[in-house]
């Protein structure tokens, strides 16, 4: 994603939406979890813009950092897709951490 603002320079790039395909936003929400949705870009208007795209799906955005941690978030996709692809399902490959309360 670096790379990709370097080549569109005044852009404003934000790295998101990309573990859920597009169908599944479309299935009804009950009797699922709300999606987290993790996203990283440089720009906080750009993140606040992309952030109420995913509130509007239903999902939760959850801001990373800056484009500088785009490759964690590729890096999570090709974890997820090596899983399903020898027959796992990823949600039980990450254990169950609750967050703490915010401050």
């Amino acid at each position: 994603m670096e790379h990709v603002a370097a080549l569109a320079p005044g852009s404003h790039v934000v790295k998101a939406l990309h573990l859920f395909a597009g169908a599944g936003w479309l299935l009804p929400a009950e009797g699922r979890p709300t999606r987290t949705v993790a996203m990283c870009g440089d720009d906080g208007a750009a993140l606040e813009t992309a952030s109420e795209l995913v509130r509007d799906l239903g999902g939760v955005p959850a801001v990373i950092g800056g484009l500088e941690h785009a490759r964690q978030l590729e890096d999570v996709a090709g974890f997820v897709m090596r899983l399903v692809a020898t027959g796992h399902n990823p949600a039980t490959a990450v254990p169950v951490v609750e967050p703490r309360p915010a401050a």
